[in-house]
């Protein structure tokens, strides 16, 4: 199994040698995903405002998806040979244009190209800082310190809907556009400092391109994310329409409540992958996600759709970090921009597929949620299948056989 070369993995016993580079990554992360979940529940309604049906809105919150999904695995290339730092603050600044174009096009038509903008910038920026988060922790904390900077982003999911909405209901959708904005441009700013650590090269291990591509030893974990994700993307895209539905006056609440669970999930779910395995969390919190989504199938008031948020997000803040983890634990330093890449690739891909398949199938069922929940359920069930299936081998190496 390969294991980090030493010139790019950290001491533990030097924090300082690290400390400052990963709390300024972790507020550029917060910067980054709470620009984006500030907007990202208000577009499906902004749609709305244009006359838009389910299947175009799911359409057209797939087509970020697929741009950010099909320039993953480039991007990991690149950011592996080029470097992770000017893809983080060139993705910041594309996302920028995006998130303004969406106020400047009158109609759905001439917003595509900043939707494209907006998933090229995203690919791009959260790429590179995952990158340079697993780089920069020692390799004995992997499992916790990894929890710790997804912290940030499912912060910035549990502040960035109520937030957005609250910036909405007084400013209007201009004032959330421009506060994601100006989000950004701070996490611009925070990023400039970071000090990227040194980058080690190979040789490629094959002469099968697909082989370079395609990293065979994270590609189980990556899996399992898609199937994980295939629910968020029809539940990030149709729960603000269906809480609406329902008198659930302000959706961004749900959002933060299912986040603030995703955030107090990972200091107990990190350590545990560290000292136990990293399967004993990825199973049963995508039970747990399923289990989440059964109860949202079954709402029909607010109360339900908070315990949904409750069940839900203490499994996908249990799973997602781990499975992530063992992305980094089964790749060299050499390709782990590319395996990064392979994860949030498959992530990507699973929202995007999750978002068109179940907005087609909300309008082929009269806008049935309950049948809409249930497909997606039945997803997440394959999802805990591969989750069995993660193997456990490198936290044994990294909990061991680390230096210092």
């Amino acid at each position: 199994m390969p294991t980090a070369p030493a010139a790019i993995e950290t001491d533990d016993s030097q924090p300082k040698s690290w400390l400052k580079d990963f709390l300024l990554t972790w507020v550029g992360r917060f910067g980054v995903f709470l620009a984006h979940h500030i907007t990202r529940p208000l577009i499906p309604l902004y749609l709305l405002t244009f006359g838009a049906s389910s299947t175009l809105i799911g359409a057209f919150m797939a087509v970020f998806t697929v741009i950010a999904t099909g320039s993953r695995i480039p991007v990991g290339l690149l950011i592996d040979k080029i470097g992770r730092k000017p893809f983080l603050l060139y993705g910041i600044a594309v996302f920028c244009a995006g998130k303004l174009g969406y106020l400047w096009a009158p109609s759905i038509a001439l917003m595509l190209p900043f939707r494209i903008l907006h998933g090229l910038g995203w690919s791009g920026s959260t790429t590179a800082v995952s990158t340079i988060s697993a780089d920069i922790v020692p390799q004995a904390r992997r499992g916790e310190l990894m929890g710790y900077a997804g912290m940030a982003s499912s912060l910035a999911s549990a502040l960035g809907p109520v937030v957005g909405f609250a910036i909405y209901y007084q400013f209007g959708f201009p004032g959330a556009f421009i506060g994601a904005t100006i989000v950004l441009l701070l996490s611009f700013v925070v990023s400039l400092p970071v000090s990227e650590p040194e980058r080690v090269t190979v040789a490629p291990h094959s002469s099968r391109w697909l082989d370079n591509i395609v990293i065979k030893q994270s590609l189980v974990p990556a899996l399992g994310v898609a199937f994980l994700s295939f629910g968020h993307g029809g539940i990030l895209t149709f729960l603000p329409i269906q809480a609406l539905k329902i008198g659930f006056s302000n959706p961004g609440i749900w959002f933060g409540v299912y986040a603030a669970c995703i955030l107090l999930s990972r200091p107990i779910a990190g350590p545990i992958s560290d000292r136990v395995s990293r399967r004993s969390v990825i199973v049963p919190g995508l039970v747990l996600n399923a289990v989440g989504i059964v109860v949202l199938a079954f709402s029909t008031t607010s109360t339900g759709l908070i315990w949904g948020a409750i069940i839900g997000g203490f499994g996908t803040g249990a799973a997602q970090p781990a499975l992530m983890t063992v992305a980094v634990d089964q790749s060299n330093a050499a390709q782990r921009g590319q395996s990064l890449a392979q994860f949030q690739f498959c992530y990507d891909l699973g929202i995007g597929v999750g978002s068109l398949a179940l907005g087609a199938l909300l309008d082929l069922t009269n806008q049935s949620f309950l049948v809409m929940y249930l497909a997606t359920a039945a997803v997440a069930l394959i999802g805990v299948a591969i989750g069995w299936r993660t193997p456990d081998a490198d936290v044994q190496i990294s909990r061991f056989n680390v230096q210092g």
